[in-house]
Protein backbone atom coordinates (compact mmCIF):
# COMPACT_ATOMS: atom_id res chain seq x y z
CA UNK A 1 0.00 0.00 0.00
CA UNK A 2 0.75 3.82 -0.40
CA UNK A 3 -0.26 7.35 -0.58
CA UNK A 4 -0.50 9.72 -3.22
CA UNK A 5 1.12 12.53 -2.96
CA UNK A 6 2.63 15.84 -5.09
CA UNK A 7 5.27 18.35 -4.75
CA UNK A 8 4.71 21.82 -5.10
CA UNK A 9 6.32 25.41 -5.55
CA UNK A 10 5.47 28.54 -6.81
CA UNK A 11 6.09 27.04 -10.40
CA UNK A 12 2.56 25.62 -9.71
CA UNK A 13 1.10 29.47 -9.38
CA UNK A 14 -1.84 29.11 -7.69
CA UNK A 15 -3.34 26.31 -6.62
CA UNK A 16 -6.76 25.21 -6.03
CA UNK A 17 -6.39 22.91 -3.22
CA UNK A 18 -9.72 21.87 -2.84
CA UNK A 19 -10.08 20.37 -6.15
CA UNK A 20 -6.84 18.96 -5.44
CA UNK A 21 -7.83 16.76 -2.72
CA UNK A 22 -11.09 16.27 -3.87
CA UNK A 23 -8.85 14.37 -6.73
CA UNK A 24 -7.02 11.73 -4.34
CA UNK A 25 -4.23 13.42 -3.21
CA UNK A 26 -3.24 12.17 -0.20
CA UNK A 27 -0.29 14.29 0.86
CA UNK A 28 1.93 16.94 -0.49
CA UNK A 29 5.64 18.53 -0.17
CA UNK A 30 5.58 21.71 -0.17
CA UNK A 31 8.96 23.83 -1.30
CA UNK A 32 9.54 25.87 1.70
CA UNK A 33 12.36 28.12 0.20
CA UNK A 34 16.06 28.01 -1.16
CA UNK A 35 19.36 29.08 -0.16
CA UNK A 36 20.00 31.32 2.95
CA UNK A 37 16.55 32.60 3.98
CA UNK A 38 14.79 33.27 0.52
CA UNK A 39 10.93 31.97 1.23
CA UNK A 40 8.98 30.64 -1.67
CA UNK A 41 6.32 33.31 -2.86
CA UNK A 42 3.28 30.62 -2.83
CA UNK A 43 4.72 28.42 0.86
CA UNK A 44 2.36 30.40 3.01
CA UNK A 45 -0.67 30.01 0.68
CA UNK A 46 0.01 26.40 0.22
CA UNK A 47 0.79 25.60 3.35
CA UNK A 48 -2.26 27.46 4.88
CA UNK A 49 -4.43 25.77 2.12
CA UNK A 50 -3.49 22.18 3.07
CA UNK A 51 -3.64 22.87 6.60
CA UNK A 52 -7.11 24.57 6.44
CA UNK A 53 -8.35 21.21 4.43
CA UNK A 54 -7.03 18.83 6.02
CA UNK A 55 -4.31 18.12 3.86
CA UNK A 56 -1.12 16.09 5.80
CA UNK A 57 2.18 17.67 4.12
CA UNK A 58 5.94 18.22 4.77
CA UNK A 59 8.02 20.54 3.58
CA UNK A 60 11.36 20.62 1.53
CA UNK A 61 14.27 22.92 1.18
CA UNK A 62 16.07 24.07 -2.19
CA UNK A 63 19.88 24.16 -1.42
CA UNK A 64 22.67 26.55 -2.45
CA UNK A 65 24.68 25.48 0.08
CA UNK A 66 28.64 24.92 0.03
CA UNK A 67 29.40 24.84 3.46
CA UNK A 68 27.85 22.80 6.40
CA UNK A 69 27.11 25.39 8.41
CA UNK A 70 25.43 27.13 5.05
CA UNK A 71 23.19 24.11 5.41
CA UNK A 72 22.61 24.31 9.15
CA UNK A 73 21.34 27.58 8.60
CA UNK A 74 19.19 26.25 5.75
CA UNK A 75 17.56 23.73 7.93
CA UNK A 76 17.03 26.47 10.39
CA UNK A 77 15.27 28.82 8.48
CA UNK A 78 13.19 25.93 6.61
CA UNK A 79 12.32 25.30 10.46
CA UNK A 80 11.42 28.71 11.09
CA UNK A 81 9.12 28.98 7.80
CA UNK A 82 7.26 25.66 8.90
CA UNK A 83 6.88 26.48 12.37
CA UNK A 84 3.31 27.52 12.48
CA UNK A 85 2.37 24.32 10.94
CA UNK A 86 1.75 20.92 12.24
CA UNK A 87 4.58 18.75 9.86
CA UNK A 88 2.77 14.99 9.33
CA UNK A 89 5.52 14.41 6.34
CA UNK A 90 9.06 15.08 6.33
CA UNK A 91 11.08 17.78 6.20
CA UNK A 92 13.52 17.49 3.21
CA UNK A 93 17.13 18.60 1.76
CA UNK A 94 16.88 19.31 -1.45
CA UNK A 95 20.47 19.05 -3.75
CA UNK A 96 20.43 19.11 -7.24
CA UNK A 97 22.65 20.16 -10.48
CA UNK A 98 21.75 24.11 -9.73
CA UNK A 99 23.08 23.71 -6.12
CA UNK A 100 26.48 22.00 -7.60
CA UNK A 101 26.95 25.08 -10.18
CA UNK A 102 26.22 27.50 -7.81
CA UNK A 103 28.86 26.03 -5.59
CA UNK A 104 31.19 25.67 -8.53
CA UNK A 105 30.65 29.47 -9.35
CA UNK A 106 31.79 30.49 -5.96
CA UNK A 107 35.23 28.69 -6.48
CA UNK A 108 33.88 25.29 -4.86
CA UNK A 109 34.10 21.70 -6.49
CA UNK A 110 31.60 19.46 -4.66
CA UNK A 111 32.85 16.29 -4.31
CA UNK A 112 31.03 13.00 -2.43
CA UNK A 113 32.56 13.85 0.63
CA UNK A 114 31.45 17.51 0.74
CA UNK A 115 27.64 16.61 -0.34
CA UNK A 116 27.52 14.19 2.10
CA UNK A 117 28.64 16.67 4.81
CA UNK A 118 26.27 18.97 3.34
CA UNK A 119 23.03 16.33 3.79
CA UNK A 120 24.37 15.17 7.10
CA UNK A 121 24.70 18.80 8.56
CA UNK A 122 21.03 19.60 7.30
CA UNK A 123 19.21 16.29 8.58
CA UNK A 124 21.10 16.69 11.41
CA UNK A 125 19.87 20.07 12.41
CA UNK A 126 16.68 19.05 11.34
CA UNK A 127 16.50 16.14 13.69
CA UNK A 128 17.85 18.13 16.65
CA UNK A 129 14.98 20.88 16.05
CA UNK A 130 12.50 18.03 16.24
CA UNK A 131 11.55 17.46 12.45
CA UNK A 132 11.79 13.85 10.50
CA UNK A 133 14.59 14.80 8.03
CA UNK A 134 14.84 13.33 4.81
CA UNK A 135 16.91 13.33 1.36
CA UNK A 136 16.03 13.92 -2.06
CA UNK A 137 17.76 12.65 -4.97
CA UNK A 138 17.78 10.94 -7.97
CA UNK A 139 20.11 7.69 -8.48
CA UNK A 140 22.84 9.49 -10.06
CA UNK A 141 23.09 11.81 -7.61
CA UNK A 142 22.69 8.86 -4.93
CA UNK A 143 26.25 7.31 -6.46
CA UNK A 144 28.13 10.62 -7.59
CA UNK A 145 27.79 12.50 -4.40
CA UNK A 146 26.59 10.71 -1.45
CA UNK A 147 28.18 7.65 0.29
CA UNK A 148 26.75 4.75 1.29
CA UNK A 149 26.45 5.89 4.63
CA UNK A 150 23.65 8.13 3.64
CA UNK A 151 20.32 6.08 3.11
CA UNK A 152 21.37 3.98 5.96
CA UNK A 153 20.90 7.11 8.22
CA UNK A 154 18.11 9.22 6.73
CA UNK A 155 14.79 8.03 4.29
CA UNK A 156 15.75 9.09 0.79
CA UNK A 157 13.55 10.62 -1.28
CA UNK A 158 13.77 9.04 -5.08
CA UNK A 159 13.19 11.42 -8.14
CA UNK A 160 13.40 8.54 -11.01
CA UNK A 161 11.08 9.37 -13.43
CA UNK A 162 10.37 5.89 -15.68
CA UNK A 163 7.85 6.07 -18.74
CA UNK A 164 5.76 3.26 -17.17
CA UNK A 165 5.88 3.81 -13.25
CA UNK A 166 3.77 1.48 -11.46
CA UNK A 167 3.96 3.19 -8.15
CA UNK A 168 2.62 0.16 -6.53
CA UNK A 169 6.20 -1.23 -6.36
CA UNK A 170 8.68 0.26 -4.36
CA UNK A 171 11.78 1.04 -6.22
CA UNK A 172 15.08 -0.79 -4.52
CA UNK A 173 16.67 3.12 -4.00
CA UNK A 174 13.49 4.24 -2.62
CA UNK A 175 13.87 4.43 1.21
CA UNK A 176 10.77 5.77 2.26
CA UNK A 177 9.10 8.18 -0.90
CA UNK A 178 9.23 8.01 -4.49
CA UNK A 179 8.62 10.65 -6.97
CA UNK A 180 7.87 8.67 -10.24
CA UNK A 181 6.55 11.65 -12.47
CA UNK A 182 7.66 14.99 -13.17
CA UNK A 183 4.78 15.54 -15.68
CA UNK A 184 1.72 14.79 -14.08
CA UNK A 185 -1.75 16.18 -14.27
CA UNK A 186 -4.19 17.06 -10.91
CA UNK A 187 -7.17 19.02 -11.32
CA UNK A 188 -6.88 22.31 -9.49
CA UNK A 189 -3.29 22.84 -10.90
CA UNK A 190 -2.64 24.08 -14.35
CA UNK A 191 0.05 22.90 -15.96
CA UNK A 192 2.64 19.61 -15.07
CA UNK A 193 3.00 18.48 -11.18
CA UNK A 194 5.09 15.91 -9.62
CA UNK A 195 3.52 12.54 -8.77
CA UNK A 196 5.28 10.99 -5.47
CA UNK A 197 3.74 7.55 -4.04
CA UNK A 198 4.88 7.49 -0.12
CA UNK A 199 5.22 4.33 1.23
CA UNK A 200 6.06 4.71 5.58
CA UNK A 201 3.39 5.82 7.23
CA UNK A 202 4.72 9.52 8.01
CA UNK A 203 1.55 10.77 9.60
CA UNK A 204 2.18 8.26 12.36
CA UNK A 205 6.24 8.79 12.24
CA UNK A 206 6.12 12.16 12.46
CA UNK A 207 3.99 12.79 15.06
CA UNK A 208 2.18 15.75 13.10
CA UNK A 209 5.80 17.48 14.10
CA UNK A 210 5.42 21.15 15.52
CA UNK A 211 8.56 21.82 17.56
CA UNK A 212 8.79 25.47 18.61
CA UNK A 213 11.08 27.79 15.93
CA UNK A 214 14.97 27.93 16.43
CA UNK A 215 16.17 31.28 17.61
CA UNK A 216 16.71 33.51 14.68
CA UNK A 217 15.02 30.97 12.24
CA UNK A 218 13.09 32.49 9.33
CA UNK A 219 13.77 36.11 10.45
CA UNK A 220 15.62 36.83 7.21
CA UNK A 221 12.78 36.97 4.84
CA UNK A 222 10.31 38.79 7.38
CA UNK A 223 12.74 41.53 7.80
CA UNK A 224 13.70 41.62 4.19
CA UNK A 225 9.97 41.77 3.42
CA UNK A 226 8.81 44.06 6.36
CA UNK A 227 11.93 46.83 4.47
CA UNK A 228 10.50 45.77 0.72
CA UNK A 229 6.52 47.37 1.96
CA UNK A 230 7.87 50.34 4.13
CA UNK A 231 10.22 51.51 1.01
CA UNK A 232 7.17 50.75 -1.62
CA UNK A 233 4.68 53.12 0.59
CA UNK A 234 7.46 55.07 0.75
CA UNK A 235 7.45 55.85 -2.94
CA UNK A 236 3.65 55.92 -3.07
CA UNK A 237 4.23 52.03 -5.55
CA UNK A 238 1.63 50.45 -2.98
CA UNK A 239 -0.70 51.56 0.19
CA UNK A 240 0.91 48.88 2.15
CA UNK A 241 -2.44 46.83 2.54
CA UNK A 242 -3.14 43.48 1.88
CA UNK A 243 0.66 42.25 2.16
CA UNK A 244 -0.07 38.89 1.55
CA UNK A 245 -3.22 39.41 -1.42
CA UNK A 246 -2.36 38.28 -4.47
CA UNK A 247 -1.83 40.70 -7.38
CA UNK A 248 -3.81 41.48 -10.02
CA UNK A 249 -2.58 42.43 -13.61
CA UNK A 250 -3.77 45.91 -13.23
CA UNK A 251 -2.66 46.39 -9.74
CA UNK A 252 1.10 45.21 -11.00
CA UNK A 253 0.23 47.73 -14.04
CA UNK A 254 0.05 50.46 -11.50
CA UNK A 255 2.50 49.53 -9.06
CA UNK A 256 5.31 49.58 -12.41
CA UNK A 257 4.04 52.41 -13.56
CA UNK A 258 4.07 54.58 -10.03
CA UNK A 259 7.49 52.98 -10.04
CA UNK A 260 8.46 54.70 -13.10
CA UNK A 261 7.48 58.07 -11.51
CA UNK A 262 4.42 58.38 -12.64
CA UNK A 263 1.19 59.07 -11.02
Amino acid sequence: MYRKGIDVSKWQGLIDWEKVKASGVEFAMLRAGFGQGNLDPQFERNAAECARLGIPFGVYWFSYAYTPEMAEKEARFCAGAAAKYALSYPMAYDFEYDSVDYASSKGVAVTKDLASGLARAFCGEVKKLGYYPMLYANPNYLAAYFDADIPKEFDIWLAKWPRDADPAVEPEQSGGMWQYSSGGSVEGISGRVDLNAAYKDYPALTGGAKPEAPEGAGTAWEEEAAKARAWAMARGITDGERPLADVTRQELWVMLYRLEGNG
